[in-house]
């Protein structure tokens, strides 16, 4: 029995992952004077999931003599949610006065439960009367060398190479503040209701459309790449495209045989049936043109090994036969294989060779392809004695 097949409406699927955003503001009073851990009040995210979030604040007498101490600022997750949440966190280090000391955005992932994920490790003094200066600046270094800087301080400083700044802390009060973005909390996937588009309709559109956009590249010369060049004049193309539908041209892209600077140098192929050649492996269409510049499409298709254009400039072909042309066909169906095209020439003379055997063309055939003339007359011969016997 054979197995029900799926219902398209019922199997697709959407995925859809939100993005939740919180604003927090964590004024930490007295900041120099802990040698403890602090902690803000919940950051609670407005979702269905509802993590929660708590600043840290985990501070070091590093230096207790200079009035410095070493404040470590990080995020913990606290909720008791099961999945693990990716993060961004974008935070400032403020004063009292609004001056930004540092900021920074780091993303993280975390698990409830999780150690805290720490993003600034600085130094903070609330000394004023050894650590400020005149111009109002907010931090330190060992190339500051200001009168009103204290001794202590720059003996600390000349003795740790590795302490850059230490930053001032007007009446004592840190502001943390910042935005925090969560993802991965609450992935919603559903079932999506979508018509059922036959697939021959829906792809026949698509290579109409395709068609057209390769086509616009071509004729508006967008991207291109490569210049073809045939009696001084020059036809700029894509060397995917011309690659893609003829093997000699992607043997002379790959070897680099005649391409200088991105340009090829076409001596066999006149320009307008180049040209054609072209406009051909862009779009499949067939330009119209008189008999002669047929023929040589035909001829040129073959040598770069355009199938389908041989083929249809082939058909094509089998309708200009005629008393005056159909000696050139035959010589072409034959240089090139064309057994179709042949038997078709060959069936045209045999039927009317007393009007070919007249003709320019068939003395010139005789001349210069006695091969393909002799299986032409033995052809005549046997349609003769065809009728012959029919009598």
């Amino acid at each position: 029995m054979e197995a029900a097949k799926p219902n398209r409406k019922e199997v697709i699927m959407k995925t859809e992952n939100p993005v939740h955003e919180k604003d927090f503001e964590w004024v930490i009073e007295n900041a120099t004077k802990f040698s403890r851990r602090l902690r803000s009040s919940n950051i609670t995210l407005e979702s269905e999931c509802k993590p929660e979030f708590q600043l840290v604040a985990k501070f070091n007498d590093r230096y207790p003599s200079a009035h410095v101490t070493n404040v470590n600022i990080g995020i913990q997750r606290i909720d008791s949610g099961e999945e693990t949440i990716h993060a961004i966190i974008d935070v400032q280090l403020l004063n009292s006065n609004g001056d930004q000391y540092c900021c920074k955005e780091c993303d993280f992932t975390c698990s409830s439960g999780g150690a805290p994920f720490y993003v600034f490790s600085e130094m903070f003094s609330d000394s004023p009367s050894k650590l400020t200066l005149i111009k109002g600046a907010t931090s330190y270094s060992s190339d500051d060398s200001h009168e009103n800087l204290g001794l202590m301080v720059k003996r600390l400083l000349a003795s740790h190479e590795n302490l850059d700044k230490i930053f001032i802390l007007p009446d004592d009060v840190l502001i943390v503040k910042g935005r925090l973005k969560i993802f991965g909390c609450c992935v919603v996937t559903n079932k999506v209701a979508v018509p059922d588009v036959p697939e021959k309709l829906s792809l026949q559109k698509h290579v109409n459309q395709l068609l057209w956009d390769i086509r616009f590249a071509y004729e508006n010369e967008i991207l291109t790449d490569v210049q073809l060049v045939s009696e001084g004049q020059t036809i700029k193309a894509h060397k995917f495209i011309l690659q893609s539908r003829s093997v000699v041209f992607k043997r002379m892209f790959e070897h680099n045989t005649t391409e200088q600077n991105g340009t090829i140098e076409i001596t066999d192929v006149d320009y307008l049936v180049l040209k054609s050649l072209v406009w051909y492996m862009y779009t499949g269409v067939v330009q119209k043109l008189p008999y002669e510049e047929v023929c040589d499409l035909y001829e040129a298709a073959d040598k770069y090994d355009v199938f389908f254009l041989a083929r249809e400039c082939s058909e094509i072909l089998q309708s200009f036969i005629g008393y005056d042309t159909v000696c050139r066909i035959l010589v072409l169906a034959s240089l090139h294989n064309d057994a179709a095209l042949k038997e078709e020439a060959v069936g045209f003379i045999a039927n009317n060779f007393a009007k070919v055997k007249v003709t320019e063309e068939w003395e010139m055939t005789i001349r210069a392809h006695q091969g393909i003339a002799s299986d032409v007359l033995e052809r005549v011969c046997q349609e003769t004695l065809k009728k012959v016997s029919a009598k």
